[in-house]
């Protein structure tokens, strides 16, 4: 069970995550959301398609990607955020600032997503405040402008779940109630890295806290496939979700609900 203020997520199946990019410059979907009302369409029709939960964010995290000023992130994030928390879902807020996050604490976001992995005490402060879980994501340094510039691993594997085990005991030992664990994927990692960490997804998943899995429409989908445009890359990410969920991932953050939840239900009765 994962604790989301009023909500109690089961996990004893995988759950689907669904994005909402609130930013300009994401690589799939970035400006399709930047107005409100647009994205709270977004939000209500991903509900319906059957996200359990919802991640909003509004700095874009893509390899080179710029940071966004902490006035401009709050101007996009917390009036969508606000609207969202009415639709009856757990929402989940995917940003590294701390300032950021307390604003949308504030306002009630029920889990805290941090790319950089919970390096800096004061989101370990906030997440402990507020009660609330916090998804911790590897990623070999915590800025996206160089991390690809250190994808250098001697045992991907190894050095990825010891950095999560690691934090996820500094993060617990804070007073943080729960914590999500992420490998990051494609976050600082090329494909031989990619392919080896979710081949060996159970090495993350044996830490005993629940993983979390975002391979959506990524790099690594279209280097797989040869799928160009980002949009396109739906199939192809079901089946990694896919193939994650059997390695023991409970969580799936996707752009495509629908996809994924039908593909669920059918893997669902397959292997209960």
């Amino acid at each position: 069970m994962l604790r989301l203020g009023d909500h109690l997520l089961d996990l004893s199946k995988p759950r689907i995550m669904g994005i909402l990019n609130l930013t300009p410059d994401s690589f799939s979907d970035g400006g399709l959301y930047l107005d409100p009302e647009r994205a709270l369409l977004r939000a209500k029709a991903m509900v319906a398609e059957g996200a359990d939960l919802l991640d909003l964010g509004a700095e874009s995290t893509r390899p080179g990607a710029e940071p966004v000023p902490v006035e401009e992130e709050k101007r996009r994030l917390l009036p969508v955020l606000e609207a969202v928390l009415s639709l009856g879902v757990p929402v989940s807020v995917d940003t590294r600032k701390p300032e950021v996050a307390e604003e949308a604490l504030k306002l009630g976001a029920h889990l805290l997503n941090d790319v950089t992995g919970l390096r800096d005490e004061r989101m370990l402060a906030l997440a402990a405040r507020y009660g609330v879980p916090a998804v911790i994501m590897h990623m070999p340094v915590p800025d996206p402008r160089t991390m690809m510039a250190h994808a250098h691993y001697g045992d991907v594997v190894a050095e990825v779940r010891a950095f999560l085990k690691a934090q996820a005991e500094r993060a617990l030992k804070a007073g943080v109630p729960q914590v999500v664990l992420d490998p990051g994927f494609g976050f600082g990692k090329l494909l031989p890295h990619n392919l080896a960490l979710l081949r060996h997804l159970e090495a993350i998943v044996e830490l005993g806290h629940p993983v979390l899995v975002g391979l959506s429409r990524k790099r690594m989908i279209g280097e797989l496939t040869g799928v160009e445009a980002p949009q396109e890359r739906v199939f192809g990410s079901v089946a990694a979700h896919l193939y994650a969920a059997m390695k023991g991932a409970r969580l799936l953050r996707v752009h495509d609900v629908k996809a994924h939840r039908e593909a669920l239900l059918v893997w669902e009765a397959l292997w209960g």
